[in-house]
């Protein structure tokens, strides 16, 4: 038969077995007719060849499945029979979509968010080849490097073909019009080629635009473009008015272009304005403040990059050997690893928990299509009497599962989408950086790939107890199938469930008390009832002017000023070396802590506690006798068990001016108690606490109140517009909000984890019902009989709770060894909890231990109930 003969035959089906009843019939008759020769008689010939051809319908099974055409119209057959299946088992088909469609629904959407974060690369050109590069020094393993650290390293580096560096401050919105206080950052002429192939107009910077005689240029990202200048491109090359000063506008960033770098960084995600600056390599000693990128030669790698930095790092160690400077570190990283380094514990095990949820959602679907199998035993059974081999069932079978699964992914999907809104809604500042999660071909792969799987997962159980039916035995019970076998696996897997689901409950409750023990931090100030927000570097007698008349507004308790507000990791941070006066070379810059500029008054402001000592005053300037505060950490490290007030350190502070840093001896005055500036569960550095005239730096204004916060931003507007209108207000915000966002990824982690665990136990107690379920339907008869015997209402009822219990008895069991095993993998997200601690795993036991006995209790009425006359008339 030509091939085109074969498609036909796909379209004229009535014809082509009609060609196969009669070739089968000629068959049969050549093999009668020879049985005639041979001497038979000819009923009992006929008889024999019927016999020895087999079934007729097992015949052209197989020849239609002789070639790949009839293979397709044999699927297609199977295909049309399983949705018809479906069709005529609405509720059946309902509750097992449903019940998958929930599983893969949770998978797709937290894979989605492990997509945007953990696996698509970064939107920057050639980005796997992108490294960030750390300055470490006797306590610090991340600071950022010095101008003079970045020329070394680009003078003998073998492994970057590029280097670049960026630091971020605040400034004034370009352009005319309402001040309006940005993030800028100052950049290396190469830093933005490196994120950016290139701009929306105009260009990048050039090592002409840092020449002496060149003018300021500036490249603003496409919000300012679109904001300040409507979006025009002529204001490419144009001169604007930026801060003090004019500056031309050189180029227009993409409209989605954003900086995606580690949370301790510094580095938000999105900066306004930027401006570059010439590479400074004659101060050995000058201050760190550079976040370093660098770009991999091609054919070079991140082990030998970092092989190769420390080798650098020596070199410059040695070139300051002899400033009393510490040994340098140099570490590269991956710029995507460092980037999700923080939350990808979270996400993988987030994940883990979304695949025991599938799991489960596989279990309870194979109780129900072997509850279904045992209802069409009698229909297989008739198949396979009828020549239908096991392999011909089995894939009946496997495409009623495949159709099943296909169609509860195309119902994960649609809930996959309302699932991620409500994670990107929820989501920590981690994940603030990243693009959005969402449904790309990844996520639609991983979807198919898991309905599939989960298909062939979940139809394996049913596949299997109808391949070990006994064809003669069933025949004469009737279709009845053995119970036994059906009840083994229905119990098997309600303990798989059962145990996986005091898994997740096991490492929810661990998340959940660690965010208690987070709510319950101590963060050593006090932010309610605190009103903020922030400034550029304003004079000293302006500052003192705008407290003076903020403090007069009706409510407002007291008010001062900080560069740095605890928790705020969107602003660039001030640390440096500090030492005791008189310490040798090699012990100094080798420790380092947070300087902090602030008012005096900020300490009772914020509810800190000062221990000793006393707080700033006004006559704390450079005229007079230079001074410090320190905190409690920093006073017991470097005067055990003495007095630190009178004591003398040398630090870093700016009395000339803005960012012109040096080195001055201080005295010690007051000590207080340690602020968490970073973090609520970590400790990162000690804080040395230096007077606004010693260091004025961009600040934030802190207004304690007696009442509600409402109505304070347009009070405090009115007040810095009459001190000066061309001072913006910008990040106006309760101080509060800020540790709001210290607990979010505890908080993030938690609700997941809550969520997950919750479909799992419902999805764990539907198992136990369904399969209890079954089992009185299954075993009605058997019931009827014992209580003919004898066996009382209360007898039957335990009976069935006793099954039940024993299924969560055992998944009990398992359960706990798993989570001996898995609950390890949870330390790096617990804060203030022992993974081990009984009492978890008590509480978690009776926890399912009373969900499982809710599920059995049902079932075991409806036994209890069960006439024992009718039950044996069905007999």
């Amino acid at each position: 038969m030509s091939l085109y003969d074969r498609f036909r035959n796909l379209w004229r089906k009535e014809n082509l077995e009609q060609e196969l009843d009669e070739e089968l019939l000629a068959h049969v008759e050549m093999r009668a007719r020879k049985n005639v020769a041979a001497g038979m008689d000819p009923a009992a010939a006929r008889r024999e060849a019927l016999i020895r051809f087999g079934s007729r319908a097992s015949a052209k099974e197989d020849a239609r499945s002789a070639d790949l055409l009839g293979l397709l119209e044999s699927i297609g057959q199977d295909v049309r029979y399983a949705a018809r299946m479906l069709r005529f088992n609405p509720g059946f088909a309902a509750l097992a979509i449903l019940t998958l469609a929930v599983a893969i629904g949770a998978n797709t959407a937290i894979f989605s968010v492990v997509n945007a974060v953990l696996i698509r690369q970064l939107p920057y050109p050639d980005a796997a080849r992108l490294a960030i590069i750390w300055s470490g020094f006797g306590n610090a393993n991340r600071a950022p490097a010095s101008t003079f650290e970045l020329f070394q390293i680009r003078q003998r580096t073998k492994e970057f073909d590029q280097i670049g560096g960026i630091w971020v401050t605040n400034g004034l919105l370009p352009g005319e019009g309402d001040p309006e206080q940005v993030k800028t950052a100052v950049v290396t002429s190469n830093f933005l080629p490196l994120l950016c192939s290139r701009p929306r107009f105009g260009r990048f910077f050039s090592a002409e635009d840092q020449t002496p005689n060149a003018p300021f240029a500036i490249v603003i990202s496409h919000g300012v473009w679109a904001r300040r200048f409507g979006s025009n491109p002529a204001i490419v090359g144009k001169s604007v008015r930026f801060g003090p000063r004019s500056a031309v506008v050189i180029g227009i960033l993409p409209e989605n272009f954003r900086l995606i770098f580690p949370g301790d960084s510094s580095i938000p995600p999105n900066v306004d304005v930027f401006y570059s600056t010439a590479i400074d390599a004659s101060n050995p000693k000058g201050p760190g403040f550079l976040r370093l990128v660098g770009h991999l030669r091609p054919g070079s790698n991140f082990a030998r990059a970092q092989a190769e930095a420390d080798s650098v790092a020596a070199q410059i160690s040695a070139l300051r050997a002899n400033l009393g400077a510490s040994v340098l570190r140099l570490r590269v990283i991956s710029l995507q690893a460092d980037d999700v380094g923080k939350i990808r514990g979270t996400l993988l095990v987030l994940f883990a928990g979304v695949g025991f949820v599938l799991i489960i959602g596989c279990a309870n679907v194979a109780n129900l299509l072997l509850a279904r199998a045992t209802k069409r035993t009698r229909e297989t059974t008739v198949r396979a009497a009828l020549g239908a081999s096991r392999g011909r069932l089995a894939r009946q079978l496997l495409t009623e599962n495949i159709l099943l699964g296909l169609l509860s992914g195309a119902v994960a999907l649609a809930m996959a989408w309302a699932v991620v809104r409500a994670i990107l809604a929820a989501r920590p500042a981690s994940l603030l950086n990243f693009g959005e999660a969402g449904i790309d071909w990844r996520v639609l792969a991983f979807t198919f790939a898991a309905s599939v799987l989960t298909a062939i997962i979940f139809g394996l159980a049913p596949i299997i107890a109808a391949s070990r039916i006994d064809l003669v035995q069933t025949l004469k019970d009737s279709g009845r199938p053995a119970q036994k076998t059906t009840r083994r696996w229905t119990g098997v897997l309600v303990s798989a469930e059962v145990a996986l689901g005091f898994s997740l409950l096991l490492g929810t409750g661990l998340l959940m008390r660690s965010f208690i023990n987070v709510l319950h931090v101590d963060p050593g100030f006090r932010a309610e009832g605190v009103f903020t927000f922030q400034l550029p570097p304003p004079r000293y007698d302006m500052l003192h002017e705008l407290t003076r008349k903020l403090a007069a507004i009706p409510g407002v308790q007291s008010v001062a000023a900080v560069s740095h507000l605890p928790l705020d990791e969107d602003i660039a941070n001030w640390y440096d070396y500090y030492w005791k006066e008189g310490a040798p070379a090699d012990q100094q810059s080798t420790v380092m802590a947070d300087h902090r500029s602030i008012l005096p008054g900020y300490f009772a402001t914020v509810g800190a506690t000062l221990l000793s000592g006393r707080d700033f005053t006004e006559s704390d300037d450079p005229a007079h006798e230079h001074v410090v505060i320190i905190d409690d950490i920093l006073a017991q490290q470097l005067w055990p068990g003495g007095d630190a007030i009178g004591q003398r350190l040398n630090v870093s502070d700016s009395p000339a001016g803005v960012y012109q840093f040096q080195r001055d001896a201080a005295v010690v005055v007051g000590v207080v108690r340690h602020i968490q500036c970073h973090s609520l569960t970590a400790f990162v550095r000690p804080q040395i606490y230096i007077p606004f005239q010693l260091a004025p730096r961009p600040m934030a204004i802190v207004m304690r109140t007696s009442g509600a916060l409402t109505g304070l931003e347009a009070a405090a507007r009115k007040e810095v517009s009459a001190v000066n209108r061309n001072l913006p207000v910008s990040r106006v915000a309760a101080l509060s909000e800020y540790v709001s966002r210290a607990r979010s990824e505890s908080r993030f982690a938690s609700l997941l984890a809550i969520s997950l665990s919750g479909v799992a136990l419902v999805l764990a107690c539907v198992g136990i019902y369904g399969v209890l379920s079954c089992s009185v339907a299954q075993r009605t008869s058997e019931i009827g009989v014992r209580m003919a015997l004898g066996a009382t209402r209360s007898d039957v009822t335990n009976m069935v709770l006793a099954e039940g219990l024993t299924f969560v008895v055992v998944g009990l069991l398992g359960g706990i060894a798993l989570s001996l095993l898995l609950t390890p993998a949870l330390s790096s997200l617990l804060f203030g909890v022992k993974p081990g601690n009984p009492a978890n795993y008590a509480v978690i036991a009776i926890l399912v231990l009373l969900v499982g006995a809710l599920a059995s209790c049902l079932p075991a009425r409806r036994a209890m109930s069960v006439d024992p006359l009718s039950a044996l008339r069905c007999e």
